[in-house]
């Protein structure tokens, strides 16, 4: 069962640990409507749901649809990238998972390069760390598959600081 606009409303106001007094001082909206949208009671204007949406730092849109991501429908701004992810969900399943594992591979890459840069601690520090992060979202891949990832991220940054 999907859950109601009043249930995504109590639960991203718990997940931050506010209260409804607490996301009416962010909001703008009154605690005791708050409680009523909440539980269904009434359902609130365009510019209410607006305000509350921003006073939970998520989208209307995800407030309002059934599978969005809480960061909205679309925040691409380059209409050519977004025109490219468009042909890509038309896609078959194979080539849409190759195209997902090169897109994770540059973004490895670049929190590496981004690790790599930072002169705030010792640099293997920084890589233990990124690693731990990567294995926390890693999901579906082997020790293996990350070590390659990350090895094959290592070369590349050092090859782009050669040539810089």
């Amino acid at each position: 069962m999907t859950p109601s606009l009043g249930d995504k409303i109590r639960q991203l106001r718990q997940e931050q640990g506010l209260s409804q007094v607490l996301l009416e001082k962010k909001s703008g909206v009154n605690s005791k409507l708050l409680s009523k949208y909440e539980n269904g009671r009434i359902i609130p204007t365009a510019d209410t749901l607006r305000k509350i949406a921003e006073g939970l730092e998520t989208s209307a849109d995800y407030l309002i649809f059934d599978n969005v991501p809480k960061a909205g429908l679309s925040q691409i701004e380059d209409l050519d990238l977004f025109e490219k992810f468009k042909e890509v969900e038309q896609m078959d399943a194979e080539n849409k998972n190759i195209i997902k594992s090169l897109i994770e591979a540059i973004i490895i890459k670049n929190k590496v390069c981004d690790v790599m840069r930072s002169k705030n601690s010792p640099w293997e520090d920084r890589i233990r760390q990124t690693l731990s992060k990567l294995r926390k979202r890693a999901r579906g891949y082997s020790e293996d598959d990350i070590m390659r990832i990350v090895d094959e991220s290592v070369r590349a940054v050092r090859l782009e600081e050669k040539n810089v």
